[in-house]
């Protein structure tokens, strides 16, 4: 997260669905306190959710759970020209 957190890189996390993109990373905080990751994807749930890569401890997976957790934080890392 501190590498992320240089300017220009940090956004506000939202709920709304349109405010990530591809190769966004996202992370949460999955009970009880336990900090997470994942990347967001192009794909989308039926209901047009980006779908995430994460491992939760059973592998990596692609699954609709942008929004099953709290949102900790939302980076867009944009190297430098």
């Amino acid at each position: 997260a501190v590498f992320f957190t240089r300017p220009g890189s940090s956004l506000v996390p939202s709920m709304d669905p349109r405010a990530y993109r591809p190769g966004d990373i996202v992370t949460w905080t999955l009970p009880p306190r336990l900090p997470h990751i994942g990347i967001v994807t192009g794909e989308l749930s039926l209901m047009g959710v980006p779908l995430v890569i994460h491992n939760i401890g059973a592998g990596t997976k692609l699954e609709n759970s942008l929004f099953a957790y709290p949102i900790t934080g939302h980076y867009r890392y944009t190297p430098a020209q």
